[in-house]
């Protein structure tokens, strides 16, 4: 597949049909309808998968299963990767003639939220 040699590079993409209850925090897209610039994980026949490099979370419990007390508890912002379904996918840009690809002006980042006006 032709977006296999573009895996731990980043692409920008365009999605549709983005369910209302995946949007915000959960994985990171808040605008749906924008571009994201994203960094490729994988790709297989369900979809590609994508980074979000500021996913927050609260761990409440060790790997162990000892469980962390309230007051330890702390927000952490860690990364996942998200599988995105073709389904939901509309377009994919890749800058095959580029080292390293900055923030386009028509695109978001994922996992960042918009700024409130």
């Amino acid at each position: 597949m032709y977006l296999d040699s573009f895996v731990n590079q980043k692409i920008q993409l365009k999605l549709k049909n983005f369910p209302e209850e995946l949007t915000g925090s959960i994985t990171g897209i808040f605008q749906p309808e924008e571009w994201y610039l994203v960094k490729l994980i994988n790709t297989e026949n369900m979809g590609i998968w994508v980074e979000n490099p500021c996913y927050k979370r609260v761990k409440v419990e060790e790997e162990d299963g000892t469980v962390i007390p309230d007051e330890h508890q702390k927000e952490e912002t860690c990364t996942t990767n998200l599988l995105l379904r073709w389904e939901y996918i509309s377009s994919i840009l890749t800058f095959p003639n580029e080292i390293t690809v900055g923030v386009d002006k028509k695109a978001k980042l994922i996992g960042f939220q918009p700024d409130e006006d």
